[in-house]
């Protein structure tokens, strides 16, 4: 029986370490959901700059609604985005990337039907939320499910994600808005995360592996409520301090 224990232990890292087409597959699939998230993230935090002539016309917001409608989400990204990389370390990173990402597709139906710029503000504060706790999950997942030279190139497509995402954001916006797919104007650049977000989150139960049980369960709510105030002071001046001019 000891013999053969320690064979089955000795052989059970070799077939992980195997490379099969199986396992390319899935560790393609487990990246290729990892990196929406960084995409969607900064391809929303640019979609709505070419959408404010739309929104102004279609909700009658102005000129300083405009600017929190663009800039409320990347307030709420760049404060909760340190407490949403400690979520991922005290809860699990494929719990918090599935909370993250059902966060910030329930906030895009909830901007896509605002009725009033009051809504659609704060719609987009939760978008931002969302993207905060679901981004950072990314880099996460990287380092505890690639190794190497594959952990490398993750690290690559990571960086690419990003970039593109900022790009592609404003291409697409400016695409949805003039097709005004069945009159929905500017609308359309949030319902269409609708769809991406359900897939993801589809994707993501089944290709990302369970979290295991954390070393550290304690958020700091003293240090996050602090941070995250100092944070919304460094922050809020920058987004919106032109506008005050």
């Amino acid at each position: 029986m000891g013999c053969g224990t320690n064979a089955a232990s000795l052989e059970a890292p070799n077939e992980r370490n195997q490379v099969t087409p199986q396992r390319v597959l899935r560790k393609g699939w487990l990246l290729g959901v990892l990196l929406v998230a960084p995409f969607m993230a900064q391809a929303d935090a640019t979609i709505a700059n070419v959408a404010t002539p739309s929104i102004h016309t279609g909700l009658g917001a102005s000129g300083a609604v405009l600017e929190l409608v663009i800039g409320g989400y990347l307030i709420a990204f760049a404060v909760l985005l340190i407490t949403g990389a400690r979520l991922g370390q005290t809860h699990g990173y494929r719990r918090s990337f599935l909370l993250g990402v059902g966060v910030f597709t329930l906030a895009s139906l909830l901007c896509g039907l605002a009725p009033s710029p009051l809504l659609l503000v704060l719609a987009r504060v939760l978008q931002g939320a969302g993207a905060a706790l679901m981004f950072p999950q990314t880099l996460s997942g990287i380092h505890l499910n690639f190794t190497g030279d594959e952990r490398k190139r993750a690290i690559g497509l990571y960086a690419i994600a990003l970039s593109t995402g900022a790009v592609v954001g404003q291409i697409l916006g400016g695409t949805l808005i003039s097709a005004n797919i069945a009159g929905s104007h500017w609308r359309a650049i949030f319902l269409i995360n609708i769809p991406i977000g359900a897939a993801v989150i589809m994707a993501a139960l089944r290709y990302l592996p369970a979290d295991s049980p954390p070393k550290v369960r304690r958020l700091d709510l003293p240090g996050v409520a602090t941070l995250s105030a100092s944070l919304l002071l460094i922050v809020l001046p920058l987004v919106l301090g032109r506008s005050e001019r």
